[in-house]
């Protein structure tokens, strides 16, 4: 049946697909704009990711305030022009939506913060910003270091071959124990029943038929929701039942932690909340999809930026020894890591930016237009026109960033900070639907950075990263190399 399935769904989008480039295939010639054609098949073949094209594309037509391509057969504008970023990123009227089409049965992504558009995106904002607050956050500070024990501990006893997984792992335990209450504070908790579930890689059919609805996702919606095709349903049941169960264990001890799960039993009578147009979210579907979205947006996206940062502080012995210099400082004097003295950490902060510029959490964001618009450069963007922010092109644009290749902290120094311009460096996105969580994920990764950096000195294997995996926005290189060598004298 599957099989059967399948061939007919590449049948009817193969046949599609010609049909609706053939009306496209002028789009943007007709419209005076410098039109590319077949750009996103280095990215459908597997030869590098999507950013990677938008930044190919932005490199080759230097005096253009825009370029015109298309993904598969839909119109794509990719933006250079700063004014033009600044107007689609804060325009809540025509470009609030991020054009990401879902089967509505699916409540796990319907829901989804990053995936709504404009009315539910604010419901939901306001409900989960409180979890945010500068207090909340000193409270998290405390639970990520305590966390931060299974790290290490796993490290010394498991013999890692990719770092990078160990840090998701890491990742699913911290934020499971900062933000939801999960009891993850035990030296063993990278080998939980409920980590592994969810870092267990999918075996290969299944990881085909992922990239297959996620493209009709993308290119036929209307299939996606005629075939009730649901992404990620697998997930919720797992999820949900450990939000549960916390839930329930802080009801019986009338335990209280200022975190996700206490919002979470504030609304809990209610059947559900409603946006400004009326439409009603059931309240447990509402907790499942923003935990789900915290693990989406911050597991890999932390992961990677820990990975790089560490890569290239292998590679440059003069940055490294004044990281291991301002850390050694800060625990000589505190003993463990709070949120006070993580804020101190002015060089570490200096070094995560910079590694966030040369390669972004998220490589490219997108918006589609909800209605005609025009932009400060006087191009008329139709209804229905997805509108690119190459974050990865910018943050590489000599324009910007003097020598982009090399890893330079000094960018961010408190001299050097205020000559960046705005709209070119955007690690967690921009404007109005900047991400929520970016202040927990600088927390997070600074005491990750912090406590490895405490233990382990590094030894670089002089791996430079060429190309990145075929991910739509992600910046991933699971083949980074580097060694943690175990620091003989550490405060």
């Amino acid at each position: 049946m599957i099989l059967i399935l399948f061939i007919f769904v590449c049948a009817f989008v193969t046949v599609m697909y010609y049909k609706i480039v053939n009306v496209n295939k002028n789009y943007w010639k007709k419209r005076n704009v410098v039109q590319v054609n077949y750009a996103a098949w280095h990215f459908l073949l597997g030869k590098c990711s999507l950013p990677e094209v938008y930044r190919n594309i932005y490199n080759a037509y230097p005096n253009e305030n825009y370029v015109g391509m298309f993904f598969n057969s839909k119109p794509v504008l990719v933006l250079k022009n700063l004014e033009d970023i600044r107007a689609v990123l804060k325009d809540s009227h025509c470009f609030h939506s991020r054009g990401y089409y879902v089967n509505e049965k699916e409540d796990l992504i319907d829901n989804l913060l990053l995936m709504n558009d404009y009315h539910r995106w604010k419901l939901i904002r306001q409900r989960i910003s409180p979890v945010f607050t500068i207090k909340k956050l000193k409270s998290m500070s405390r639970t990520i270091y305590q966390c931060s024990d299974s790290l290490i501990d796993y490290i010394k006893n498991y013999q890692c071959e990719n770092n990078k997984s160990v840090y998701e792992k890491f990742n699913f335990v911290a934020i499971g124990s900062a933000i939801f209450g999960v009891d993850f504070v035990t030296k063993n908790a990278l080998q939980s029943p409920f980590v592994n579930a969810l870092c267990n890689p999918l075996p290969f059919f299944h990881r085909c038929l992922f990239s297959l609805k996620l493209i009709i996702s993308i290119q036929f919606p209307t299939l996606l929701k005629i075939l009730n095709i649901k992404i990620f349903d697998d997930y919720k049941n797992l999820i949900l039942e450990v939000i549960q169960k916390v839930s329930k264990y802080r009801q019986e001890t009338h335990g209280k932690r200022d975190d996700y799960i206490d919002m979470y039993m504030e609304i809990q009578n209610d059947e559900s909340i409603q946006d400004a147009t009326g439409y009603k979210v059931n309240i447990d579907q509402f907790v499942a999809s923003q935990a789900f979205s915290f693990f989406v947006a911050g597991v890999e996206t932390t992961a990677n930026a820990v990975d790089y940062t560490l890569l290239e502080l292998a590679n440059n012995k003069h940055i490294l020894q004044k990281v291991h210099k301002e850390i050694d400082v800060v625990f000589h004097k505190y003993k463990e890591l709070n949120y006070n003295n993580v804020e101190s950490l002015e060089y570490l902060e200096m070094v995560l930016s910079e590694a966030m510029r040369k390669y972004p959490p998220i490589g490219s964001m997108q918006r589609v237009a909800t209605e005609d618009a025009i932009l400060p450069s006087n191009l008329k963007v139709t209804k229905g026109v997805y509108v690119i922010i190459p974050i990865y092109a910018l943050h590489m644009d000599t324009k910007y960033f003097e020598e982009p290749d090399k890893f330079d902290p000094e960018r961010f120094s408190s001299e050097n900070i205020n000559k960046i311009k705005k709209y070119t460096y955007l690690p967690f996105s921009g404007g109005n639907r900047i991400c929520v969580g970016a202040k927990y994920a600088r927390l997070h990764m600074k005491i990750m950075l912090a406590v490895l950096l405490r233990e382990y000195t590094l030894k670089g294997c002089m791996y430079r990263v060429t190309t990145f995996e075929p991910n739509l926005f992600t910046l991933s290189d699971s083949n980074v190399q580097y060694e943690l060598i175990p620091r003989e004298k550490r405060v």
